[in-house]
């Protein structure tokens, strides 16, 4: 094999690497999409929630009562939106979710977004060491970890369009997906930039992080409320 073959070859492979390569996600918030967003109806999302049995492990007023379960009650409406996408799309991996949007249309989606981004979440974040909080407003320039409120916003409330809402999360749930990005397992946030941030982070860290951000109050405390 000569010499422009191999280079003719090694060529040919990466462009067949690189045609392989999906995008993490099929949502791109272009003009089109957020007029889709803004059209958004929240009663007619509720509807659609009861209709589809969303109720069913994200409640009425989406607080999960798994704690496995994300609350969606509050979050903003274009990550919902890109979520739902997402599992309709198989970008997202879980059967359940793909069986409750696979026959949803996009405008559904949106509505449905619209509905539990109105609903109201308590704010309420826990206490944090003084590494826990360099964590949440500096980040670790060392590990390249960027700050949660970078992106996520000062109070945990989200940030533009696909940065979700942490405030208001329950801890299991913030544990798990910190933990699946961390090992890669889930992929389908755009730019790897939550596998990028949970990578170096540790057990002991991920868990301090949720216990910030987890607004759940203990049960005694729930009850004097």
């Amino acid at each position: 094999m000569n010499k422009i073959t191999l280079i003719s070859s090694a060529f040919a492979l990466v462009c067949s690497m690189s045609v392989a390569a999906e995008p993490s996600s099929n949502v791109a918030f272009d003009s089109a999409t957020r007029a889709l967003l803004a059209s958004g109806d929240p009663a007619k999302g509720k509807e659609i929630a009861a209709n589809n049995k969303c109720n069913k492990c994200h409640s009425e007023n989406g607080i999960a009562e798994d704690p496995d379960d994300p609350n969606i009650a509050g979050q903003l409406n274009s990550y919902v939106y890109k979520q739902l996408r997402d599992y309709q799309d198989k970008k997202r991996q879980s059967k359940d979710m793909l069986k409750r949007t696979k026959k949803l249309e996009k405008q559904d989606l949106a509505h449905l977004a619209a509905w539990y981004a109105s609903l109201p979440v308590p704010e309420r974040m826990g206490k944090a060491s003084d590494a826990t909080l360099q964590l949440i407003n500096k980040g670790d320039p060392k590990r390249m970890i960027k700050a949660c409120n970078s992106c996520h916003g000062r109070k945990g409330q989200g940030g533009k369009h696909d940065a979700a809402t942490l405030n208001g999360m329950s801890r299991g749930y913030f544990v798990t997906t910190l933990t699946e990005f961390k090992e890669g397992d889930r992929d389908n946030d755009i730019y790897s930039r939550m596998r990028n941030v949970a990578g170096p982070l540790t057990e002991a860290e991920i868990e301090a992080l949720a216990d910030y951000y987890a607004t759940t109050p203990p049960p005694e405390e729930a009850e004097e409320e």
